[in-house]
Protein backbone atom coordinates (compact mmCIF):
# COMPACT_ATOMS: atom_id res chain seq x y z
CA UNK A 1 0.00 0.00 0.00
CA UNK A 2 1.30 3.47 -0.78
CA UNK A 3 2.32 5.82 2.00
CA UNK A 4 -0.39 8.36 1.11
CA UNK A 5 -3.12 5.73 1.35
CA UNK A 6 -1.70 4.45 4.65
CA UNK A 7 -1.63 7.97 6.09
CA UNK A 8 -5.25 8.57 5.10
CA UNK A 9 -6.35 5.18 6.48
CA UNK A 10 -4.48 5.54 9.78
CA UNK A 11 -5.45 9.18 10.21
CA UNK A 12 -9.09 8.49 9.41
CA UNK A 13 -9.28 5.47 11.71
CA UNK A 14 -7.65 7.41 14.54
CA UNK A 15 -9.95 10.37 14.00
CA UNK A 16 -13.09 8.21 14.03
CA UNK A 17 -11.98 6.34 17.15
CA UNK A 18 -11.08 9.58 18.92
CA UNK A 19 -14.37 11.23 18.04
CA UNK A 20 -16.28 8.19 19.30
CA UNK A 21 -14.39 8.13 22.60
CA UNK A 22 -14.60 11.91 23.02
CA UNK A 23 -18.34 12.03 22.43
CA UNK A 24 -19.08 8.91 24.47
CA UNK A 25 -16.77 9.52 27.42
CA UNK A 26 -17.59 11.64 30.45
CA UNK A 27 -20.36 14.14 30.85
CA UNK A 28 -19.95 17.89 31.08
CA UNK A 29 -23.30 18.33 32.83
CA UNK A 30 -22.79 18.78 36.56
CA UNK A 31 -19.07 18.08 36.35
CA UNK A 32 -16.69 19.41 39.00
CA UNK A 33 -14.48 22.45 38.35
CA UNK A 34 -11.70 21.99 35.83
CA UNK A 35 -8.90 21.83 38.41
CA UNK A 36 -10.34 18.73 40.10
CA UNK A 37 -12.09 17.16 37.12
CA UNK A 38 -10.36 13.89 36.16
CA UNK A 39 -12.02 13.88 32.72
CA UNK A 40 -10.24 16.92 31.26
CA UNK A 41 -6.80 15.30 30.93
CA UNK A 42 -7.89 12.37 28.72
CA UNK A 43 -10.05 14.73 26.66
CA UNK A 44 -7.09 17.07 26.08
CA UNK A 45 -5.03 14.06 24.98
CA UNK A 46 -7.83 12.98 22.63
CA UNK A 47 -7.94 16.45 21.11
CA UNK A 48 -4.17 16.45 20.59
CA UNK A 49 -4.27 13.00 18.99
CA UNK A 50 -7.17 14.20 16.82
CA UNK A 51 -5.12 17.17 15.67
CA UNK A 52 -2.28 14.78 14.77
CA UNK A 53 -4.73 12.58 12.84
CA UNK A 54 -6.01 15.56 10.85
CA UNK A 55 -2.40 16.60 10.21
CA UNK A 56 -1.63 13.08 8.93
CA UNK A 57 -4.59 13.20 6.55
CA UNK A 58 -3.67 16.70 5.34
CA UNK A 59 -0.06 15.64 4.79
CA UNK A 60 -1.26 12.77 2.61
CA UNK A 61 -3.67 15.05 0.73
CA UNK A 62 -0.84 17.47 -0.04
CA UNK A 63 1.39 14.64 -1.27
CA UNK A 64 4.01 15.03 1.45
CA UNK A 65 3.88 11.50 2.83
CA UNK A 66 7.14 9.69 3.38
CA UNK A 67 8.06 6.30 2.00
CA UNK A 68 5.88 3.36 2.94
CA UNK A 69 7.41 0.98 5.48
CA UNK A 70 9.18 -1.99 3.90
CA UNK A 71 7.59 -4.50 6.27
CA UNK A 72 6.02 -4.83 9.68
CA UNK A 73 8.50 -5.45 12.48
CA UNK A 74 6.61 -8.30 14.09
CA UNK A 75 9.12 -8.90 16.89
CA UNK A 76 8.96 -5.26 18.05
CA UNK A 77 5.17 -5.24 17.74
CA UNK A 78 4.77 -8.44 19.76
CA UNK A 79 7.30 -7.22 22.33
CA UNK A 80 5.48 -3.92 22.80
CA UNK A 81 2.17 -5.76 23.29
CA UNK A 82 3.76 -8.06 25.90
CA UNK A 83 5.50 -5.18 27.71
CA UNK A 84 2.32 -3.06 27.70
CA UNK A 85 0.32 -6.01 29.04
CA UNK A 86 2.88 -6.59 31.79
CA UNK A 87 2.69 -2.90 32.69
CA UNK A 88 -1.11 -2.97 32.91
CA UNK A 89 -0.99 -6.18 34.96
CA UNK A 90 1.69 -4.95 37.35
CA UNK A 91 1.10 -1.28 37.98
CA UNK A 92 -1.65 -1.81 40.55
CA UNK A 93 0.30 -4.53 42.33
CA UNK A 94 3.83 -3.12 42.19
CA UNK A 95 3.03 0.55 41.79
CA UNK A 96 2.82 3.21 39.14
CA UNK A 97 6.29 4.68 39.61
CA UNK A 98 8.46 1.54 39.30
CA UNK A 99 6.32 0.08 36.51
CA UNK A 100 6.41 3.28 34.47
CA UNK A 101 10.18 3.64 34.82
CA UNK A 102 10.64 0.06 33.60
CA UNK A 103 8.08 0.50 30.81
CA UNK A 104 9.77 3.60 29.39
CA UNK A 105 13.24 2.01 29.55
CA UNK A 106 12.15 -1.27 27.94
CA UNK A 107 10.03 0.38 25.24
CA UNK A 108 12.83 2.81 24.43
CA UNK A 109 15.28 -0.08 24.14
CA UNK A 110 12.89 -2.01 21.89
CA UNK A 111 12.48 1.04 19.65
CA UNK A 112 16.21 1.19 19.11
CA UNK A 113 17.51 3.75 21.61
CA UNK A 114 20.85 2.37 22.77
CA UNK A 115 22.02 4.93 25.32
CA UNK A 116 21.20 3.27 28.67
CA UNK A 117 22.01 6.28 30.85
CA UNK A 118 19.87 8.58 28.70
CA UNK A 119 17.01 6.04 28.73
CA UNK A 120 17.16 5.84 32.51
CA UNK A 121 17.31 9.61 32.99
CA UNK A 122 14.42 10.23 30.57
CA UNK A 123 12.30 7.48 32.11
CA UNK A 124 12.82 8.81 35.64
CA UNK A 125 12.09 12.41 34.60
CA UNK A 126 9.01 11.37 32.58
CA UNK A 127 7.68 9.26 35.44
CA UNK A 128 8.29 12.05 37.96
CA UNK A 129 6.50 14.56 35.72
CA UNK A 130 3.46 12.29 35.29
CA UNK A 131 3.43 11.42 39.00
CA UNK A 132 3.60 15.13 39.92
CA UNK A 133 0.87 15.96 37.39
CA UNK A 134 -1.55 13.44 38.80
CA UNK A 135 -0.64 13.73 42.49
CA UNK A 136 -0.26 17.47 42.88
CA UNK A 137 -2.00 19.11 39.92
CA UNK A 138 -4.99 16.78 39.54
CA UNK A 139 -5.14 15.61 43.18
CA UNK A 140 -5.37 11.99 42.03
CA UNK A 141 -3.31 9.20 43.52
CA UNK A 142 -1.69 6.98 40.89
CA UNK A 143 -2.65 3.30 41.11
CA UNK A 144 -0.68 0.94 43.26
CA UNK A 145 0.86 1.34 46.68
CA UNK A 146 0.32 4.83 48.06
CA UNK A 147 3.21 7.24 47.67
CA UNK A 148 3.49 10.77 49.05
CA UNK A 149 3.11 13.61 46.61
CA UNK A 150 6.31 14.89 44.97
CA UNK A 151 5.71 18.35 46.44
CA UNK A 152 5.66 16.97 49.99
CA UNK A 153 8.90 15.07 49.32
CA UNK A 154 10.56 18.32 48.25
CA UNK A 155 9.36 20.14 51.35
CA UNK A 156 6.68 22.26 49.65
CA UNK A 157 3.49 22.65 51.58
CA UNK A 158 0.46 21.18 49.78
CA UNK A 159 -2.39 23.61 49.26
Amino acid sequence: MKARALDVCYGGAALLAILAVYVGGGSAAGSPPLASNPYWYPKVLLILIGVCAVWLIMRAALGRSGAAPASVQWRALAGSVVVSGAFLFGYERIGFVPCTVVLVVVMGWMLGFRRPLMLLVVSVLFTAAVWYGFSDLLNRTPPGPALPSPASLLGASPE
